[in-house]
């Protein structure tokens, strides 16, 4: 009995110290885009079960304000100008666990 739980606890560890942590990537190719257009931004990050999209354009942009946390997210900017996109991407649900970060610059005009 002992050698079995010896044998599980030392699988667990190896399993849990070999996990790697979520790799975040944002599959758009849209760099510019126009005042008013729908852009699409869409998760292709790997072992990833929860997500965190920000924004940070020009100042009173009211995209500096939102966060989204699906999986695909709809934007329409209104405001012109420099825009970060970040999505964070989590190994847990509720944003949680081991984090990988991508980012996309977005030229609004």
């Amino acid at each position: 009995m002992f050698k079995k739980n010896c044998l599980f606890i030392f699988v667990v560890l190896v399993i849990t110290a070999c996990s790697k942590p979520p790799e975040a990537c944002i599959d758009n190719g849209q760099t510019s885009v126009s005042t008013g257009q729908e852009v699409v931004f869409t998760s292709c990050s790997k072992r990833a079960l929860s997500y965190l999209w920000t924004m940070v354009g020009p100042t009173g942009a009211p995209e500096n304000t939102q966060a989204w946390s699906d999986q695909q997210i709809k934007v329409i900017f209104t405001i012109p100008g420099t825009y970060t996109v970040t999505l964070e991407a989590y190994s847990k649900f509720s944003w949680m666990g081991d984090v990988g970060t991508a980012s996309q610059t977005v030229t609004v005009q």
